[in-house]
């Protein structure tokens, strides 16, 4: 619960808010890479006298913890494995929603996982099912949900976003994702026909 569940609302409350930030290289990213290797290392005490058997059976079983895996060794060797399939990255978009009556509404900032091999996956939420599947062999721990946070439910005439030094020292440049509310709710990707981004 301290060094998995925690870290996760921690970093998930984070995201929220509307943070300007280089995509490779922040306090969340590290928070990000953090809370992999945290995850990754659940198959030491899971099962201390078989773990590599048993992280080839967790990573074939989970493709969430085999993503946390791949995630952490990158960060802990230099962000090239051996096994280049294996090869990925952490890039941090601000995600706004889209309405053009109403303009944008910031959502949260999105950690995306570019795996070599295993496509594209949104870090809070792969971790989430990779923690889960973690609470579901560690029966004694209190239940836990953890639900992905969203920024106010506020639009704006423009896509506004923070620039903080607590949380990034320098911002480069910055990633911007619009996404639109389907007809059944989801969120899908749009492109706005205008708009400005501002950041203060």
């Amino acid at each position: 619960m301290n060094d998995v569940v925690k870290p996760w609302d921690d970093l998930n409350e984070l995201l929220s808010n509307p943070f300007a930030l280089q995509p490779d290289l922040s306090d969340i990213t590290r928070a990000a890479h953090n809370l992999a290797v945290a995850i990754k290392h659940q198959v030491d005490y899971a099962y201390p006298t078989n773990t590599k058997a048993m992280r080839k059976a967790v990573d074939s079983a989970s493709i969430d913890n085999r993503l946390m895996s791949d995630v952490a060794d990158c960060w802990k060797h230099g962000r090239s494995l051996n096994d280049p399939g294996r090869n990925n990255s952490l890039q941090v978009a601000a995600m706004f929603e889209y309405a053009p009556d109403r303009g944008f509404r910031f959502l949260r900032n999105v950690i995306w996982i570019e795996h070599a091999t295993i496509d594209k996956h949104d870090f809070i939420i792969t971790s989430h099912a990779a923690i889960q599947y973690w609470l579901s062999i560690h029966t004694l721990i209190p239940r836990w949900t953890g639900t992905v946070a969203e920024g106010p439910a506020e639009f704006r005439k423009a896509a506004m976003l923070r620039f903080d030094p607590r949380y990034c020292i320098h911002v480069k440049d910055t990633r911007v994702l619009f996404v639109t509310r389907t007809a059944t709710n989801d969120l899908a990707p749009v492109d706005p026909p205008e708009g400005r981004i501002e950041i203060y």
